[in-house]
């Protein structure tokens, strides 16, 4: 089923709730009443076609129009990354740690499993937090600049005191997968560790690893196969100001 803009904005939650997550990142808080959603992305300053694009997109997987998403400012996409780096390093993360945490007490009899999946989670927060770091500090200003530069047909102060000498081939040289450590702790959970005393507890930790893993996977898509693409096109252009 095909989004579209005279949709009520509360339908859509029904349709999807993962779509929740889209709402939020894109800036728009709850309360919709009867709105649609063209509506409500107008009361809230989005541009509802790109709504429409992402919500799309994360409902259907088949679902992805990379050369609607070119005609897009540059800008939005990174709000929107920016918004899930937040999601995640602030509520996901945390969240699974804790449900680590409650798990000392189902595998007190097997510490070094215990200390595996910590351990193991541990490193992995801190590989994900030096690539989302580089991204918000570097990769994004970046590429607002780049935006703002080609939008006033000139390049601004910033860019040229700042991003002169880089380019988003120096981010790709440093890019690491940062999905495939996620998959190797789902592994570790349902192959090699015992079978624990609170199925529920357990299975609810691997819920989260599982929706974190999709989230990356989403993030990635729309790095990898729109972000990047459309800075390479933006700096061709950048050359000739």
């Amino acid at each position: 089923m095909l989004i579209t803009a005279d949709m009520k904005m509360a339908d859509l939650i029904h349709l999807d709730f993962q779509l929740l997550a889209v709402i939020q990142r894109i800036g728009i808080p709850l309360g919709f009443r009867e709105k649609t959603i063209d509506e409500v992305c107008k009361e809230n300053n989005v541009n509802t076609d790109f709504f429409l694009q992402i919500s799309n997109s994360f409902h259907d997987k088949d679902f992805f129009p990379k050369e609607r998403f070119f005609e897009f400012k540059a800008e939005w996409l990174v709000n929107f990354l920016r918004r899930t780096h937040q999601c995640i390093l602030e509520h996901k993360i945390p969240e699974i740690e804790l449900k680590i945490e409650g798990l000392v007490e189902d595998l007190k009899a097997t510490t070094r499993n215990y200390e595996l999946i910590k351990n193991f989670f541990t490193e992995y927060i801190r590989e994900l937090k030096i690539h989302m770091e580089l991204e918000d500090n570097k990769v994004f200003p970046y590429v607002v600049e780049l935006d703002k530069s080609l939008e006033a047909n000139k390049k601004t102060p910033k860019f040229e005191e700042s991003f002169s000498d880089y380019n988003i081939q120096k981010y790709l040289e440093d890019h690491n997968d940062i999905e495939e450590k996620v998959f190797d702790l789902k592994n570790i959970l349902i192959k090699y560790l015992p079978p624990p005393m609170d199925n529920c507890k357990y299975n609810s930790l691997l819920f989260e690893i599982f929706r974190l893993e999709k989230d990356l996977s989403d993030h990635a898509k729309l790095e990898d196969k729109v972000l990047i693409p459309k800075v390479k096109l933006m700096e061709r252009e950048i050359k000739n100001l």
